[in-house]
């Protein structure tokens, strides 16, 4: 009688964690795990983070560069890059992809081409230079010429800013206020064009992950490709993680959460305002949160 209760209590034990649901305490892409019945303010902003920036200069060195750190974890498979709904994956060469050309139907070498008509090698636009132009090859010189359009691809130094998004959320219990990051976009620049665009989105949980594993790695090489770099006194040198922890960075809001899911300059058009007013809305947003968990410590 008690082997069969102890089977029926592993059955019932084993069906139980199959349906066992996911746990909903905390959000699941925070790193601080803060319960939400611990949460007494919570608000997600977004900031931009110019790595071009003096102040965010440390991000970025011959050393260690974080925009080009995170673009080889997403080429080698170590972190997984999405869309903006952060649900589709997205692949490198996608991510990579600044301007794409239309791809000219394959070259056929029995095919009579005639001057400036078009066909596509390996992968590159070819225009016919000559008449007649029957079995040479597109790589011939003498007879074409690479097309002006041309699939392009953003460079590293492209890679001009970050958008950290996080939540900002007071802990009652601690009575402490936490900046929780849970995503950060790249943003990158075409050649001759002062917008910044997002061209990937990943997990700041997978990221801090992957920082922890280079920071503790015997390869001192490996360590170094994670290391924010004080220009100023370098036995301050932090990884990126310490660097996020302990705010190392400036960035400028573009947009605190609202029922409509506007940015700041968003809003500001939308009403007819100047661009210097959403400039200055964005200061002000931030001494009204800086406000906001003064009023939370006195209560």
């Amino acid at each position: 009688m008690r082997k069969i209760l102890l089977a029926l209590f592993v059955v019932v034990g084993s069906m139980s964690f199959g349906w066992a649901q996911v746990d909903t305490i905390f959000n699941p892409k925070s790193t601080e795990k803060i319960a939400y019945y611990e949460q007494l303010y919570r608000y997600q902003v977004t900031r931009v983070v110019d790595l071009m920036e003096k102040q965010n200069a440390g991000f970025k060195s011959a050393q260690s560069d974080i925009a080009v750190f995170i673009l080889n974890s997403i080429k080698n498979g170590q972190l997984l890059a999405y869309d903006d709904s952060l649900k589709n994956v997205k692949t490198a060469a996608e991510i990579l992809v600044s301007n794409t050309a239309v791809i000219e139907p394959e070259w056929v070498a029995t095919k009579s081409y005639f001057t400036n008509e078009r066909c596509s090698f390996s992968g590159i636009n070819y225009e016919s230079t000559r008449n007649d132009n029957k079995g040479h090859n597109p790589k011939e010189a003498d007879w074409w010429q690479k097309a002006v359009e041309q699939t392009e691809y953003y460079q590293p130094s492209q890679i001009v800013a970050l958008d950290i998004i996080e939540d900002v959320i007071f802990d009652k219990r601690r009575s402490r206020l936490y900046y929780d990051i849970l995503s950060i976009a790249i943003l990158a620049q075409k050649q001759g064009s002062d917008q910044m665009n997002p061209i990937a989105f990943i997990n700041y949980k997978d990221l801090f992950k992957l920082v922890e594993k280079y920071s503790h790695s015997k390869n001192l090489k490996e360590r170094d490709l994670v290391m924010w770099r004080n220009r100023y006194n370098p036995s301050e040198n932090r990884t990126f993680n310490d660097a996020f922890k302990l705010r190392l960075f400036h960035g400028v809001i573009e947009k605190v959460e609202n029922p409509d899911d506007r940015t700041m300059q968003q809003i500001y058009d939308s009403n007819g305002r100047t661009f210097a007013e959403a400039v200055f809305a964005r200061w002000e947003e931030e001494m009204k949160l800086m406000e906001k968990e003064h009023n939370l410590w006195e209560y």
